[in-house]
């Protein structure tokens, strides 16, 4: 098992997800570059541009504690300084989802299918393969041949 206060360990949150839930998010991006590798090239661009823009749950992660922070802070100056409690309590989460990678908010965004940004990325990853973005000019096209679970597996490590 990875070190977890290891800043280099990449995919923490796929540590405490179950994995029933890490293969439904495996098996939709499977899913995806299965559709999205054999359409046309502009397509292909439009998925990857979407997913470019795709929210990882870090970033869900930290928007929750940023406004449970300030709901907390703003509560506490103006209705009961007990409010302060909710501030540490969701900065206290977030410390420890930084240091391994474990939220109480993991496993519900994760049962929604929200993935991490690793998991984004090899999705992108795939569609270029799939579009031919590796291949010199002159042998572009020829990667449409290559089967998708052929590239998801290349690409997951």
């Amino acid at each position: 098992m990875p070190d977890p206060i290891n800043p280099n360990e990449i995919d923490r949150v796929r540590r405490y997800t179950p994995e029933q839930i890490l293969r439904q998010i495996d098996e939709q991006i499977e899913h995806n570059v299965a559709y999205y590798g054999v359409q046309s090239d502009a397509v292909i661009e439009r998925r990857i541009e979407e997913l470019k823009r795709e929210w990882s749950i870090n970033r869900y992660l930290q928007a929750n504690v940023a406004a449970l922070g300030f709901l907390g802070a703003a509560m506490g100056l103006t209705v009961s300084k007990k409010w302060i409690l909710l501030t540490l309590g969701a900065f206290g989460f977030f410390l420890g989802q930084s240091l391994n990678g474990w939220d109480p908010m993991v496993m519900p965004l994760r049962r929604l299918g929200l993935r991490t940004r690793s998991e984004i990325d090899r999705e992108i990853f795939a569609l270029k393969v799939a579009r031919g973005d590796f291949k010199n000019s002159a042998e572009r096209g020829q990667t449409k041949s290559i089967p998708i679970k052929d590239i998801v597996h290349a690409i997951s490590g």
